[in-house]
């Protein structure tokens, strides 16, 4: 019966009705509870966290998740401690608190390492890398900026290495992405006259179409269109990258690839950046890009509001009505 409930909530969660599925989730808890299964019951912790995380409702998300990572570590259950750090770690990573993530990340990598773990291990070396780009990328002293692409290229370098080793494909595929965005972080620093500019962008541009290639090797569509997203992004933000056209066709066909297999978060994430993308071209006076750029921020919105994922509907009203203060009363 637990394990009914539990798959009921999987289904439910996968189709973005979280309150059913945290419904049936905490059904499956009262019964586990009742067997008295510490590991039981520290799955059902980590299951409750999944379904808030999915619901970007990050604080219960690492709730769940902290008791989870209580009762593996009381049950020596290591690898599932290691497992819990990095769940936590990604919930931090989404509050946008990337020192807390990681420190988490750290936390996790060191225990798969000492376990043995070297795939594992890899990956939490290439989320570091990931981490430390983003911190860089949200740090406005640019030295402290620099000093952490240097340790995100340590890291990522350490996991290609060890996914080379281990012929471990996929996690390749995403290690040259994360790659890719650390160098274009390091253009997005850098002065326009640097000597190096145009070797730094084509290592930018070979580094992710490796790991695009290979995710598409893999038959990875989704997840391919999805990293597509974010090279589309640096393409729209990074001054020296900037190439809008090329940032309108990955998006397009990140779309259409979200558009087939269903998966309306990414689609809304996708018309998203359209938006943006036709919102700047219509700064440059571009005829009828307004237009196109409201609609698809719209189409964008009506997604966001169906899957009740308030904070991403904010931004995007934000977009679309930049005088609004976050009341949604007019500014000066």
């Amino acid at each position: 019966m637990a394990n009914l409930w539990s798959w009921l909530a999987d289904c439910y969660g996968d189709w973005g009705k979280y309150e059913q599925a945290l419904e049936c989730q905490q059904q499956c808890l009262l019964i586990r509870q009742t067997l008295n299964d510490t590991s039981l019951i520290a799955i059902t912790y980590r299951q409750l966290g999944r379904i808030y995380q999915a619901w970007r409702k990050y604080e219960q998300a690492i709730a769940y998740h902290q008791q989870s990572h209580n009762l593996y570590e009381h049950l020596g259950l290591e690898e599932n401690v290691a497992n819990q750090l990095s769940w936590i770690a990604s919930c931090y990573r989404y509050l946008k608190d990337y020192t807390k993530a990681i420190e988490y990340y750290q936390q996790s990598r060191n225990l798969h390492r000492q376990l043995g773990h070297d795939e594992s291990a890899a990956r939490r070396f290439m989320q570091l890398a990931n981490n430390q780009r983003l911190l860089a990328k949200n740090t406005s002293d640019s030295a402290v900026a620099f000093e952490l692409l240097v340790q995100a290229e340590q890291n990522i370098c350490q996991a290609i290495q060890i996914n080379t080793t281990g012929d471990y494909k996929k996690n390749l595929a995403y290690d040259y992405i994360i790659f890719s965005l650390i160098w274009s972080e390091r253009l997005r620093l850098s002065s326009i006259d640097d000597s190096l500019m145009q070797e730094q962008i084509a290592q930018f541009e070979e580094y992710y179409n490796t790991g695009l290639t290979y995710l598409a090797e893999l038959g990875q569509t989704v997840n391919r269109a999805d990293e597509a997203i974010d090279i589309a992004r640096a393409y729209l933000e990074v001054s020296v990258l900037k190439n809008l056209d090329r940032a309108k066709e990955l998006a397009q066909e990140s779309l259409q690839v979200f558009q087939e297999y269903n998966r309306r978060k990414l689609e809304a994430s996708s018309r998203k950046l359209l938006g943006e993308i036709y919102l700047n071209r219509s700064q440059h006076h571009q005829s009828g890009t307004e237009a196109i750029a409201i609609q698809f921020l719209t189409e964008s919105l009506q997604i966001y509001k169906e899957l009740d994922l308030s904070e991403k509907a904010a931004e995007v009203e934000q977009l679309m009505h930049p005088n609004l203060d976050n009341t949604g009363i007019l500014s000066d």
